[in-house]
Order: C-alpha cells, then sequence, then structure tokens
C-alpha cells in the first residue's frame, strides 16, 4: 500500500509583499507537485490578483474547507481571510499584516492537529516563532537554525538590540540551546555524533564565563561541543566546515557570517519544536512586490527543508520504536545465526 504523501501547509505572508509571487513562481514548475500536496492558507482571490498583476500563467487550484480535503497535482486553497481585503502592492498595512497572522494561526492550529504535516510560512513582517511556540505549547524555547547544504547556523538569541543579548544569556538557557541543537542534529539531520562549535560573545559582565560553563554542562551531558571561539578568526580560517553546526550568541553574529559565506537564498528551520516549521531567510520586499522581480527559490528550499526533515524525523521514530535485535554468531560457524527468540542466559 502506498504512503499517503506528505501535506505541506504554505501560509500566505503579507498579501501586499512579494509572498503570492513566490507561491506561484513556485507552483509554475509542476513537478513541485510530485514532492508534496500543497496547501495554501490565504485567499484565492488574492492569488488570482497577484497573478494577473504579475502576468504569470495560471495555475490549477482547488478551494477546500479542510486539509483532510486536499487533493493532489494542485494547489490547494484554504480562505482564511474575507473577501473585502484591499491589496495595496508594496504598501505595509494593519490589514495585510493581520491577514498573514490570521493565516499563520490557522495553519499552526492544523499543523497542531496533524492536518498538515510541515508548514512552510512565507515573507511577512510577523515573526511566526512565538506564535509558534505558543500554538504548540513548547515547554522549552525554539531555536532558529540557518540551513544551507550542510552549514547549519543556530542563533541562541533572537533578533532583540544588542544590548539586551547578555541578559538573555545564563548558564541553564545557553546549556539547554546547545543540548536542543544536539537533538535537532540528530532527529532532524541524521548526523550520528553531532560536533557543534560555540561562538563567544565579547566579554561582559562575566559573559564568557557563562559562555564557558554552558559549554561544560553541555559536555558533561554528553554533548560533542567546543568553543567559545571568536567569531572574526573562526570563520576567517574556514573553522566552520569540521563542525556539524555552529552556535551563535546573537542575530547578527550569525547571520552576517551565514550570507557572507554561502552567497544565496536559504532558509530558517524552527527547531525545538514539535511541529515542523520553515520559512525562507528573506525580507517581504514591498520594494519589489508587484514587479516580477523576485525568485522562489528560498522558498522552495524551505520548502524542500520541511520534506527532508518530516522524513528523517520518521526514520528515526522508527528505527528507534523497532531497533534491530542484535545478532550473534557461534566462533568457528560465522554464516550460522542463534536462535534469537529465545532469552539470554
Amino acid at each position: 500500500m502506498n504512503e499517503r504523501m506528505i501535506r505541506a501547509g504554505i501560509c500566505q505572508g503579507d498579501t501586499n509583499g512579494i509572498s503570492y509571487e513566490l507561491i506561484l513562481k513556485m507552483f509554475d514548475n509542476t513537478h513541485v507537485f510530485e514532492t508534496c500536496i500543497p496547501i495554501v492558507y490565504g485567499s484565492s482571490k488574492i492569488l488570482a490578483y497577484h497573478r494577473k498583476a504579475l502576468d504569470l500563467q495560471p495555475i490549477n487550484t482547488n478551494n477546500i474547507n479542510r486539509a483532510e480535503d486536499a487533493g493532489m497535482n494542485r494547489l490547494n486553497m484554504i480562505n482564511v481571510v474575507g473577501e473585502d481585503l484591499l491589496v495595496e502592492l508594496g504598501n505595509p498595512t494593519p490589514e495585510s499584516a493581520k491577514a498573514a497572522d490570521t493565516a499563520l494561526v490557522r495553519a499552526l492550529d492544523d499543523l497542531k492537529a496533524g492536518t498538515i504535516d510541515v508548514l512552510i510560512v512565507a515573507p511577512s513582517d510577523i515573526d511566526p516563532v512565538p506564535v509558534a511556540e505558543l500554538k504548540t505549547a513548547n515547554e522549552k524555547k525554539s531555536l532558529k537554525i540557518l540551513i544551507n547544504d550542510s552549514f547549519r547556523m543556530a542563533l541562541a538569541t533572537g533578533n532583540v538590540p544588542l544590548a539586551k543579548v547578555s541578559a538573555l544569556l545564563t548558564v541553564e538557557s545557553l546549556t539547554g540551546k546547545i543540548i536542543a541543537l544536539r537533538d535537532s542534529l540528530i532527529r532532524d539531520f541524521q548526523v550520528t555524533f553531532p560536533r557543534i562549535a560555540v561562538l563567544a560573545l565579547n566579554p561582559v559582565d562575566g559573559q564568557e564565563d557563562i559562555t564557558s560553563a554552558a559549554i561544560q554542562a553541555a559536555s558533561a551531558a554528553g554533548v560533542l561541543c567546543f568553543g567559545p571561539y571568536a567569531a572574526a578568526d573562526f570563520f576567517a580560517l574556514d573553522n566552520h566546515r569540521k563542525f556539524d553546526a555552529v552556535l551563535a550568541m546573537y542575530h547578527d553574529q550569525g547571520m552576517i557570517a551565514f550570507k557572507t559565506l554561502t552567497n544565496e537564498e536559504h532558509a530558517f528551520f524552527i527547531g525545538n519544536l514539535p511541529h515542523i516549521i520553515t520559512t525562507p531567510n528573506i525580507p517581504t520586499a514591498f520594494d519589489k512586490a508587484g514587479k516580477n522581480e523576485s525568485s522562489p527559490e528560498a522558498l522552495h528550499k524551505a520548502l524542500h527543508l520541511a520534506l527532508n526533515i518530516y522524513s528523517n524525523r520518521k526514520a528515526n521514530k522508527e528505527m528507534n520504536s523497532n531497533p534491530l535485535q542484535k545478532q550473534y554468531f557461534e566462533r568457528g560457524s560465522d554464516n550460522e545465526k542463534l536462535d534469537l527468540t529465545q532469552e539470554e542466559i
């Protein structure tokens, strides 16, 4: 019996930005329909408006009320905003921000209920992380991980002012981030014995002592983590290639290095949550809205990343729930297996 295809929820993002352009262009490639059953949380009317404004080819769409009714080989649409929502290309408005939030909340409800398997959040000015933490009842803080092939950069703190970073970093919280990153590498990326590099923060009120203490605590818990490393020398010497992931202390420390080294569009994975959520790491780009200048590459990477993580989690769950029994061989008769149904003496 064939397994059900993965249902991929896609949040519309800001209706006045480039999100619908990315969605339309990504699914203009019909091969994408072979990888998943896509379900857009947004508005079929707004999708049609963007398609006409951009002069793009029509896409086979299907309006549904529930994710369970989604069909294959088409772009399924769940309308979550009113017909009267006005589209003002390039102009962020309270109404367009509210529409993005409404779509995110509805999609997260379906993700939590299991009617969709993964969620991809198109660009908007709304940070999906706190909403996701609230809707999924996550007991631990989530962990943003930037992905580009085998280069993974996690952020210990969110996009907050640098002056507030020190107050957010404690031995306990930082240790938790390191352990969460290790767990994600094993479960979500199938890295058996992950090696993690931890970057240093400039000494402020003994902050480096906190970083070192967190590394020691995580090491004592069985994590292969090393540091703290000064960011400038670490990346200048390509030392990131020696590790399975790097944990940066704050947003710009990780983002600047990551974007410089990858020099291409990429995606975020919101790790340490019970459900799979990804988002393209690109701005809402209101200045490009309606101009047909945006590439869907980052959104496609976010979709591909979500599908891969779903498959990895499924394989990890099956492996741990049904582990292989040990095999024993008699000496001098290596090709003869003993009866594994007998209890050991």
